[in-house]
């Protein structure tokens, strides 16, 4: 792809803290949970470094240890913390793979030109994965599956998703 919507990406976040400590519940974004302590140090919004070590699992969340955390207190102060790493250290996508990052924002429209709406997040509940469209200038957003059959185009030069919806999903 040769169009980046940011120099960063975003990770995951810290939930709150586990235990008395210093470890925390981290939500995982990349593709093995796992996999976000392989990455090295990542950091926040504002610069400032984190290296987790993880610890287990427990609810679908990572249990996870900051180098020089030790308290709960600590962990707590970085509830809502959201963990970065530059886009340069991430291995490239192949054809038809996209970060998430990378199609919010993008303009969706219907395969007769109409324009639905623009991509306001991305979502996993399990069972593949969903793109959330507001649609127009409305707060109404509507969940369509992400894959081959609805999903028919993405160009990131026009910043647009051609997008064909399911049969009754809009009624």
């Amino acid at each position: 792809m040769d169009v980046f919507v940011s120099e960063e990406l975003c990770l995951g976040v810290i939930i709150g803290p586990h235990g008395i400590k210093g470890a925390v519940r981290v939500k995982s974004f990349t593709e093995i949970p796992e996999s976000i302590a392989e990455y090295g140090t990542l950091h926040d919004k504002n610069g400032k470094s984190f290296d987790l070590r993880l610890d287990g699992q427990s609810k679908g969340l990572l249990i996870a240890s900051i180098k020089g955390m030790t308290t709960r207190n600590q962990a707590e102060v970085l509830k809502g913390t959201e963990l970065f790493i530059k886009r340069k250290l991430l291995p490239n996508t192949d054809d038809g793979e996209y970060y998430h990052a990378d199609l919010l924002g993008l303009n969706v429209y219907e395969p007769d030109g109409k324009k639905m709406g623009v991509v306001k997040a991305m979502h996993n509940f399990g069972a593949g994965d969903i793109v959330e469209v507001a649609i127009g200038e409305t707060e109404k957003t509507v969940l369509i599956p992400f894959n081959n059959n609805t999903v028919t185009d993405i160009d990131f030069v026009k910043q647009k998703m051609i997008v064909e919806i399911p049969l009754g999903l809009l009624d």
